[in-house]
């Protein structure tokens, strides 16, 4: 596959399409949930997970792992959710980081907003989709995700664990 500089008119058309309806939708869903449910998408998705965890409780480099945040996104995360007293923080026996525990306020918050949250990705995207649809962009979905895995762990200019030049490992600076 040669590596062009420009879209056709039909790739730019998709392209573009995709981009709006994913800012579009995202937009109209982070309304809804703000003003129905008076939450962030981000409270949503944090205290989601942690009413899904066993003990309704996470460590916080799992929730890390889990949202695809950067750390500091997560802690300002953490401390804001955790001033509205939805969840707490507390010491974890098996890392030096704590875990993250939801409060029974933020247990009331999610199970309150989780039944408008889900109407509205119901009518907003499944129903419009119908199963056909809903199996295609699954199938597309898997397809962008494995090429991406792919793309991230081959030559991507993104990488941090590049392998290092013959010369530039510490190890050699070491031995010699």
């Amino acid at each position: 596959m040669t590596a062009d500089t420009s879209l056709d008119d039909t790739q730019q058309d998709t392209w573009r399409g995709y981009l709006r309806m994913v800012r579009e939708l995202d937009r109209h869903l982070r309304q809804h949930l703000q003003r129905e449910c008076g939450m962030s998408v981000p409270e949503y998705e944090l205290l989601a997970r942690l009413s899904e965890a066993p003990g309704h409780r996470l460590p916080v480099a799992t929730l890390a792992e889990s949202t695809g945040w950067e750390p500091s996104r997560l802690s300002h995360q953490l401390a804001r959710t955790g001033k509205r007293g939805l969840i707490s923080r507390v010491t974890s026996a098996h890392t030096r980081y704590p875990d993250a525990v939801l409060t029974e306020e933020g247990f009331a918050l999610i199970a309150a907003a989780a039944p408008a949250h889900i109407r509205a990705v119901q009518s907003l995207f499944f129903e419009l989709l119908g199963q056909d649809g809903q199996s295609a962009v699954d199938a597309i979905t898997r397809k962008i995700l494995s090429g991406l895995d792919a793309h991230q762990a081959g030559d991507c200019s993104l990488r941090t664990d590049a392998p290092e030049e013959q010369g530039d490992s510490p190890a050699e600076d070491i031995d010699s």
